[in-house]
C-alpha cells in the first residue's frame, strides 16, 4: 500500500482559483491523498467550493502559517504537502515527491512557476522565478515527512512574510535532506495590476520586520537585491534583452516599495 499524503490548502476568499486547484489535486497520478482545506473566514464561496471536493473543511486563522499547522493536526498522512489555493499541480507532482522521499530524502521542493499567460507582470516574474528551480537558497520545501514537520515545529506563526524561508532554514539547520523534483506547481493567481502588486510588496516589507528579528544568517542571501543566481544565469539575460531590462526595472521597484514598507514597519514597531 502507498502511504497516505495529506494535502493542506489554506484559503481566504479563494473562490476564483480554488476549484482549479482542488481539481488538480484530485487528478494526481498518486491516488492515496486526503485533501484538507483550512479557511480563514472567507466572505465568498470558498468553503462551498471546498466541500465539493472534501469533507475535511475547517475554519481557522489568523494567517496561513497557523492555518497550515492546524491542518496538519487534523490530517492522517505519513506525508504532508502545503499547496496554496491559487496553484494547480502537474499530474505527477505527488508521485515524484513520494519517489524522491523513497530515495532517502526527508523533504521535497516543488518548484512554483508563474502562469505567464495571465499578464505581462507574470511574464517578468516567470523570467525571474524559473532561475530558482533547483536552487536551495531561494526555494522552500512544502512536501515533508510528518515526523520531520513535527520535529521542527511546523511553520512559525509569529511571522507572515518569509515563513517559507524560515521553514527551510530550520530544516537545513536540523540536517534534514532536501530533494527537488521536475514536476511543477503553476501559479494561476498572478497579479494583473502593478499597483496592487507593489502594494502587496509594501505589506510584505512591513511584515519582514519580524522575519529579520529572527536574526537568521541566511536572510541576507535570501532577501538580497543582488543574488548569485542572477550571475549564474547571465546567458538568459543576454538572450532575452527586453525581458531582462523589464525585470531590472520591476526588481528595482519591488525592492524600493518593499524597503519603504520595511522602514514603515520598523518605525511603527518602535
Amino acid at each position: 500500500m502507498n502511504p497516505l499524503v495529506s494535502v493542506i490548502v489554506p484559503t481566504r476568499n479563494s473562490a476564483a482559483t480554488l476549484e482549479r486547484c482542488l481539481q488538480s489535486i484530485g487528478q494526481q497520478t498518486y491516488k492515496e491523498i486526503e485533501i484538507i482545506v483550512v479557511d480563514n473566514n472567507s466572505s465568498d464561496k470558498t468553503t462551498e467550493i471546498a466541500k465539493r471536493f472534501t469533507s475535511k473543511v475547517f475554519i481557522h486563522g489568523p494567517e496561513r502559517s497557523a492555518q497550515v499547522n492546524y491542518g496538519v493536526k487534523q490530517s492522517s498522512g505519513e506525508y504532508v504537502y502545503k499547496v496554496d489555493s491559487d496553484f494547480i499541480l502537474d499530474k505527477d507532482v505527488v508521485t515524484q515527491c513520494v519517489q524522491k522521499i523513497n530515495k532517502g530524502y526527508d523533504v521535497v521542493v516543488v518548484h512554483n512557476t508563474p502562469d505567464e499567460t495571465i499578464s505581462w507582470i507574470a511574464k517578468v516574474r516567470k523570467f525571474e522565478v524559473d532561475m530558482y528551480k533547483y536552487d536551495i537558497t531561494h526555494s522552500s520545501a512544502r512536501f515533508l515527512k510528518r515526523s520531520v514537520y513535527k520535529a521542527i515545529g511546523g511553520f512559525n506563526e509569529g511571522i507572515v512574510a518569509g515563513e517559507d524561508y524560515d521553514l527551510q532554514n530550520k530544516l537545513n539547520r536540523a540536517g534534514f535532506k532536501t530533494g527537488f523534483i521536475e514536476a511543477e506547481a503553476v501559479h494561476i493567481g498572478e497579479p494583473t495590476s502593478i499597483y496592487k502588486h507593489m502594494y502587496k510588496y509594501f505589506l510584505y516589507g512591513k511584515d519582514l520586520v519580524y522575519f529579520r528579528e529572527l536574526k537568521q544568517l541566511e536572510a541576507s542571501r535570501q532577501l538580497g537585491f543582488f543574488r548569485n543566481i542572477y550571475f549564474k544565469n547571465w546567458r538568459k539575460f543576454i538572450h532575452h534583452p527586453f525581458l531582462s531590462s523589464t525585470f531590472v526595472l520591476y526588481h528595482t521597484c519591488k525592492f524600493t516599495i518593499g524597503g519603504a514598507g520595511y522602514l514603515f514597519g520598523s518605525i511603527n514597531k518602535v
